[in-house]
């Protein structure tokens, strides 16, 4: 950084009456004082200076409020001057100061008359100073100039606002300058090129008409040689195609004869394969029907067996579950057995153990009693030495705090004088030092109007030659266009001659051709009698081809009904065939199902009454159910009211606990409270006893609403102190209320309005006024009555006589009153906390006796819940045996009752399905019937085929008799219009070819007339170069008289300068001497009282006992005690847990005694119950091994039957199909035979048409080479329809748009020529004028790109710095920067992605208040490492923030100077931020209206602080 701000003179600006100075030093500056005072104008005198020009931003109207407006005491100010001094500014500087290393930017604004800029005395215009700052990466809206809302501004404004960050980084802001200048010359640029254009225009506007009779002229001789050529290739085109038809004819015919002759083969060998395949199907039929009944045969077997295979398997399935339902009954018997065995065991073992526990707990008990009974003294005896130390404590630190807040305010008033009286001194001398004389303003008058009478003199002379240039170039560019327009006409009429010439020969041409295709085409007409014959024929072969079709489609649908007929015939045979033998294989299996059913009915019947016998009665079972469920309601009871009890325990001793600790609770915290209510009353006793000695004081009786102690005590201040009531020295009397005047604004409330006082107070608290929060005092103060004040509930006080005292002050009137509130407050407390105790004490003993009511009840509980499981158990087992035995045969009943019913189903359905058989065998039909009918169906259709045939082959006879007719119609009435066409066409063209003939002879011995009588070009050419040598002669003269003027002026604004600043000095110098020179006595005197104060101060606060070791005894104390407390818990929790043990032992203990006696009956009965599960086992294995075997045999026998069936099934489907491939190959036969009929019937007419066309092309050829020979030379490619159809609309249209233009002027392009040559000259200057604009856009793209660049390349250094600040300033996170809205750097956005620690990543507008201003502070200080200013200005930026990131925000700083030399000015109201500043100016208003700066080096203040002692 080469540039640095070292100095910021104010004079006149805002509330800156009087010229001060802001040095702008290296390091952190520090600009402090109350609001309204002025700090902000300092920087908004900065922004001014340095070219802000909307007076809005800087909190003004216009630029006149930014002058010092004046006050009631001063008069207003009409100029304002802002001068901004830079060292090391070489190489910035503008183009006049190159080279000059300190700069003084002044701006100075006259009211009603602007403002203006100089740069060291000389005047600068602002785009100037602009560019200056731009390029230093500052500027009046730069983001160093960081203004009260500019972080809210930055974090609110949208991402193409935020680009100007990066620009300034770039160095890129002073490029927008100058882009800018070089639009404003391109625009002057257009415009001139604009009139250019207009010129032209005017000149274009003339030869509008004969341009379009020239274009006119050139499109009839277009049309014309069009015309001809298209004429032309469409002849050649018919003869072409003419020879090309009659070849693909011939080929065509050779083809279809080829295709006839293959398609009569084909349907030949299709007709002989149908008859072979036919013959075979007879003997097909019969191998299958035989092979079906077979397979009948079978199936009906294989269903009989799988009946009796599921009958033997469903009785092994019964058998298998009733012997593995034996086997589980048997396991879980004897699982029984061993659980209570092993469980009687177990209890054996715990009773011993439980009779060891309760011998030993007795001695237990008695040792925690002791140790408790010892503790509990301790502890009382701590308790009394802790309050008393608390007490201690608590005077010492309110003492302390008092004389350390006296000897703060003390010192920081010596330091702060004495910075400043060393100050003044300095700024006395340098001012008498600096004073001008009036010899140098005398001597700059005498060089000012001897410039001025140069630059006079110089302006003639440039007004001179100016005049002159101006006549020469006029007349240079008026020959230089004469000499161009002549040779150009010249040029042009020599050039017209020749192609008239050239057009009359090619007419005569035209003329004679043309003639000769009319005769030709008139030839080429057909009589209208042979049109009329061709017609007759085309009707009489059409009406011929519609009879034909008529009789065709009727026989079509006779052959299709016959087809049908037939089909169903064949269809209804075959099946008559199968439903008979269907039917017979039907009544057999009928037969059979109905004997196996009658069989199995009978069987199953006997076995339901045997099982119906055995059966157990259901009355018994219910009994034993109905026994069981009260047993397991007797339990479920039993197991709630335990529960009951447990829970009903639990509660009770938690509510014994809770009550226990609120007792405690209740007991400390009334020995907190008395402790603190004793130590404030022993320091309020001991103050009263030194003020007021006996008597009751005002402030003991007052109870004063709380925020309003301060206010009070500013108020009464030292009546406080006296009594109310009873003599003393000092006492408040009670005196009738007096009238008091009213408060000079609305919103002042009289403070006897907000509080109860005595009646002594009245006059006194109606006096004083609360002013509303925000309401200042000061505007206010002139207006109050006599014994009138204004006070706010901070401290501030303005009292009618003058007198004004700062808000927060310390005082011991407020903190006595506020010490007195609270010990009322303990008092109350303390009444209540006492009053509490006896019920806490009362419930405490109430829960202890719930507890041990509650426990009594469980051990109740707990007996009635072992009878219930014991009767549970032995009902249970009684109904398990008999439910099993009621099961078994219930299930067998069961299984018999659903076998019989299906059976009697099956019975039932058997006889319908044999009488259905039957039924159906006597209702079928006659079989010879269906075959008679099925041969008759078969010759019908066989006749109504050969039909057809012979209907389509006299189809297509008549079809190409009508094709032949159609044909030699269209040829003869084609040729025939061609013809007539041509003919039309042509006559029109004729005249008008003899026409233009006649014209162009007669236009072209105008032209050569017209070329006889031109001028010579060469006098022309000579006096356009004399005139530009006077032209160049007059610029050089017009460039000097310039030269001449931009130097005088230059000097005599120089010497105005200097003359102005020398007298602004010297009015300056002498306002500040006379000021500082005053201001130096009043400091003196307050710099001896100063340090007066500031010694007491100090011998006080060290005669007070040390806070510290005072606050050490009182922790050891309260540790002791803490400790004790546990050492208590932990004792009473130990002794809760014995009596606890003890009561569940003798429980257990009782209890373990009947479970023994149940467990002991619960082995036995196990037993018994295996024994008879043993029994049931056997017979369930027996009745298992007698169905094992049968479903074995019956499996083989169903195997058997399976494997013949499976034979007999695929000797079927072998002759199913062989006879369905027999039919398939059949039905394609057929329909091959029948595509081969159609095809031999289109193959025949394919062949007639062929012969019709070949004829009709030879026809057509004939005809064409009878009319015309073709064109020679003249091959054309496309040979299609389309293509002749084009060329036959082309000559149409061509012929039509030449009768269209109507009469044609052949000499308008002659004359359009002419006229066009006379705007040459201006199209030269317009290229001229386009090289100029092409420049300027070149530069602009320049600019453009050296921005583009510039900008990307320091992106990703400033992403870098904001990511690392970002994590610094939040103690870690994440944060980047992302380009957004276009690809084009220069419009892009700039958008800041943040995510701060614990958070997920979003915008910056989604942050807290304190997020968004440290992470926009993170970018700002991100663009300073990249590019650092030389200055950064700092408005209350650490308003949002905690002491936590001030402190952050702070060493930040302090980086920030260490590593980029930047100088910080910080405008603040917070103390830590004050404490880090290396120097801080105070700007204060003791003149209402008026600013002033006062300043303190912090670090000599330090300095002198540290070097007291050693003096």
């Amino acid at each position: 950084m080469t540039a640095r701000f070292v100095r910021l003179r104010i004079a006149g600006f805002k509330s800156f009456a009087d010229p001060v100075s802001v040095d702008i030093l290296p390091g952190l500056t520090g600009i402090v004082g109350p609001n309204g005072c002025g700090k902000s104008n300092v920087v908004e005198a900065l922004r001014w200076v340095m070219g802000e020009t909307n007076a809005r931003s800087l909190r003004g109207g216009e630029m006149d409020d930014l002058i010092f407006a004046g006050t009631t005491t001063r008069a207003a100010r009409n100029m304002a001057d802002v001068t901004l001094t830079l060292e090391g500014a070489a190489e910035v500087a503008p183009a006049p100061f190159q080279g000059q290393d300190e700069l003084q930017v002044c701006r100075r604004a006259e009211r009603g008359a602007g403002s203006g800029y100089r740069i060291n005395g000389r005047t600068t215009r602002g785009r100037d100073v602009q560019t200056l700052f731009a390029d230093l990466a500052s500027g009046a809206r730069s983001s160093a100039m960081v203004s009260q809302g500019r972080v809210s501004a930055l974090v609110n404004a949208r991402p193409e606002e935020r680009r100007t960050i990066l620009e300034e980084a770039a160095g890129i802001t002073g490029l927008h300058g100058r882009r800018h200048e070089a639009e404003l010359k391109l625009r002057a640029t257009e415009a001139n090129l604009a009139r250019a254009e207009d010129l032209r225009l005017q000149l274009e506007a003339r030869l509008g008409d004969l341009r379009e009779q020239a274009e006119q002229a050139g499109r009839y001789r277009e049309l014309s040689q069009g015309l001809r050529e298209a004429e032309t290739a469409l002849l050649a085109l018919l003869h072409a195609r003419a020879h090309k038809g009659v070849a693909e004819s011939q080929a065509a015919l050779e083809h279809a004869r080829t295709e006839l002759k293959a398609t009569e083969e084909l349907a030949e060998s299709a007709v002989i394969a149908d008859f072979e395949i036919s013959q075979t199907l007879p003997g097909l039929r019969e191998v299958l029907d035989t092979r079906r009944t077979a397979l009948e045969r079978f199936k009906v077997r294989a269903e009989t067996i799988a009946d009796e295979l599921a009958s033997a398997e469903s009785a092994l399935a019964v058998a298998r579950t009733r012997l593995t339902e034996c086997e589980g009954v048997q396991q879980a018997a004897l699982a029984r057995r061993e659980d209570a065995a092993r469980m009687l065991t177990q209890l054996e073992a715990e009773r011993t153990q439980m009779a060891e526990r309760l011998a030993a707990l007795p001695a237990l008990r008695d040792s925690l009693h002791t140790q408790r009974t010892t503790l509990a003294a301790d502890m009382a005896d701590l308790a009394a030495r802790v309050e008393q130390a608390t007490t201690t404590l608590r005077e010492a630190q309110l003492q302390t705090t008092q004389a350390r807040t006296v000897l703060e305010a003390a010192t920081a008033t010596h330091a702060r004088l004495a910075a400043r009286h060393g100050e003044l001194a300095a700024e006395i001398a340098a001012l008498e030092a600096d004073m001008p004389t009036g010899a140098a303003i005398t001597d700059l008058d005498t060089r000012i109007t001897a410039a001025r009478a140069a630059a006079t003199a110089a302006l003639a002379a440039r007004e001179d030659a100016t005049r002159a240039h101006s006549d020469a170039v006029l007349q240079a560019g008026l020959a230089r266009n004469a000499a161009t327009e002549s040779a150009r006409v010249h040029a042009q009429a020599t050039q017209d001659t020749g192609a008239i010439r050239t057009r009359l020969d090619a007419l005569e041409r035209d003329v004679t051709g043309l003639a000769a295709r009319v005769e030709q085409a008139r030839a080429a007409l057909v009589p209208e009698a042979e049109r009329a014959r061709l017609a007759q024929v085309l009707h009489d072969a059409d009406a011929a081809l519609a009879t034909i079709r008529t009789e065709l489609a009727t026989a079509e649908e006779t052959r299709a009904q016959a087809t049908q007929a037939e089909i169903q015939a064949n269809a209804r045979l075959k099946e008559a065939r199968a439903t008979r033998l269907a039917a017979e294989d039907a009544l057999r299996a009928a037969s059979a199902a109905r004997t196996r059913a009658a069989n199995e009915v009978e069987t199953l019947a006997t076995g339901m009454e045997t099982l119906r016998a055995q059966a157990v009665p259901d009355s018994a079972l219910q009994a034993l159910t109905a026994r069981r469920t009260a047993a397991e309601e007797a339990l479920e009871t039993a197991r709630a009211d335990m529960e009951s009890a447990e829970s009903a325990l639990m509660a009770a001793t938690r509510a014994d606990e809770a009550h226990a600790a609120q007792l405690a609770q209740a007991r400390a915290h009334l020995s907190g409270l008395e402790a603190e209510a004793d130590g404030l009353a022993r320091a309020l006793h001991s103050d009263t006893e030194q003020a007021t000695p006996g008597g009751v004081t005002l402030a003991e009786s007052l109870h004063v609403p709380t925020g309003l102690e301060t206010a009070l005590a500013v108020v009464l201040s030292d009546g406080l102190e006296a009594a109310v009531k009873g003599p003393a020295p000092r006492e408040w009397h009670d005196l009738p209320p007096a009238p008091h005047a009213p408060f000079p604004a609305a919103g002042i409330s009289p403070l006897s309005t907000l509080m109860d006082a005595p009646p002594a107070l009245s006059r006194a608290l109606a006096a004083a006024g609360l002013l509303p929060e925000g309401m200042d005092g000061v505007s206010l103060q002139a207006a109050l009555a006599p014994g009138q004040c204004l006070v706010t509930r901070e401290g501030a006080l303005w009292r009618w006589d003058g007198y004004v005292q700062a808000p927060n002050l310390p005082g011991r009137a407020a903190l006595r009153l506020k010490q007195l509130g609270r010990l009322r407050e303990l008092r109350a407390e303390l009444e209540q906390v006492r009053a509490a105790i006896p019920a806490l004490e009362e419930a405490a003993r109430a829960a202890t006796a719930t507890r041990q009511q509650a426990a009594s009840r469980l051990d109740t509980a707990r007996e009635t819940r072992v009878s219930a499981e014991n009767a549970l158990q032995a009902a249970r087992t009684e109904e398990a045996e008999l439910s099993r035995q009621h099961a078994t045969i219930a299930a067998q009943i069961h299984t018999l009752s659903v076998r019989h019913e299906t059976a009697l189903a099956a019975q039932t359905e058997a006889e319908s399905a044999l009488e259905r058989a039957r039924a159906h065998e006597a209702a079928l039909p006659d079989a010879a019937g269906l075959a008679q009918a099925q041969q008759d169906a078969q010759q019908h259709a066989a006749r109504a085929v050969a039909g057809e045939s012979r209907l389509r082959t006299a189809r297509q006879q008549a079809e190409a008799a009508v094709e032949r007719a159609r044909q030699a119609l269209h040829a003869t009435q084609g040729s025939h219009n061609e013809a007539e066409t041509r003919l039309h066409a042509m006559q029109p063209e004729l005249a008008r070819l003899e026409t233009d003939r006649d014209a162009l002879g007669a236009e072209l011995a105008t032209r050569q007339a017209h070329l006889a009588s031109l001028p010579a070009p060469a006098l022309a050419q000579e006096a356009a170069t004399q005139a530009a040598g006077l032209a160049t002669a007059a610029e050089q003269a017009l460039r000097q008289a310039r030269e001449a003027v931009e130097t005088t002026t230059t000097r005599l604004e120089q010497a105005r300068a200097t003359r102005a600043a020398l007298e602004q000095k010297m009015r300056e110098t002498g306002t500040q001497l006379e000021t500082r020179r005053a201001r130096m006595a009043d400091l003196t005197v307050a710099l001896e009282h100063a340090a007066a104060e500031e010694e007491q101060a100090r011998t006080h606060l060290a005669a007070l006992p040390d806070i510290a070791a005072l606050e050490n005894a009182l922790a050891a104390l309260r540790a002791q005690a803490q400790d004790m407390q546990a050492r208590k818990e932990e004792q009473r929790e130990a002794l809760s847990q014995l009596q606890a043990e003890e009561a569940a032992l003798r429980q257990r203990f009782e209890a373990s005694a009947q479970d023994m006696t149940q467990w002991t009956a619960r082995v036995e009965a196990a037993g018994l119950e295996a024994e008879a599960a043993q029994a049931r086992l056997a017979n369930a294995q027996a009745e298992h091994d007698r169905a094992a075997p049968l479903p074995v045999a019956v499996g083989a026998r169903r195997d058997a039957i399976a494997t013949e069936l499976e034979q007999h099934a695929s000797q079927h489907d072998a002759a199913a199909r062989a006879l369905q491939a027999a039919q398939d190959r059949l039905a394609e036969l057929q329909q091959a035979r029948g595509t081969a009929q159609e095809t031999l019937a289109a193959a025949r007419e394919a062949l007639l048409r062929a012969e019709g066309r070949r004829e009709q092309a030879q026809v057509l050829l004939a005809q064409l080479v009878a009319e015309s020979e073709p064109p020679p030379g003249v091959v054309p490619t496309d040979l299609s329809v389309g293509a002749e159809t084009s060329l036959r609309r082309k000559v149409s249209r061509l012929e039509r748009q030449r009768e269209e233009l109507g009469p044609v002027n052949l000499r308008a392009e002659i004359e359009a020529q002419d006229a066009s040559g006379k705007i040459d000259t201006i199209l030269h200057e317009r290229d001229e004028l386009q090289s100029a604009i092409s420049r300027l856009r070149g530069m602009i793209g320049q600019l453009n790109r050296e921005g583009r660049e510039r900008l990307m390349a320091v992106f990703s250094r400033i992403d870098q710095h904001f990511q690392a600040l970002f994590a610094r300033m939040f103690n870690g996170g994440r944060a980047h920067l992302g380009m957004v809205g276009s690809d084009d750097p220069l419009q892009a956005g700039l958008e800041i992605y943040a995510q701060p620690p614990g958070k997920k990543l979003a915008t910056l507008s989604l942050l807290s208040g304190g997020e968004q201003a440290l992470t926009a502070l993170s970018l700002i200080f991100a663009v300073f490492r990249c590019n650092p200013a030389p200055v950064c200005v700092l408005d209350e930026v650490d308003a949002p923030l905690d002491d936590a990131n001030v402190g952050r925000f702070c060493a930040l700083l302090g980086d920030m100077v260490a590593e980029a030399g930047t100088r910080f000015l910080v405008v603040t109201h917070h103390q830590l931020t004050m404490a880090h500043m290396d120097r801080l100016y105070g700007v204060t208003m003791q003149e209402r209206g008026v600013s002033r700066v006062l300043s303190v080096d912090l670090e000599r203040a330090t300095e002198m602080v540290d070097s007291e002692p050693a003096r």
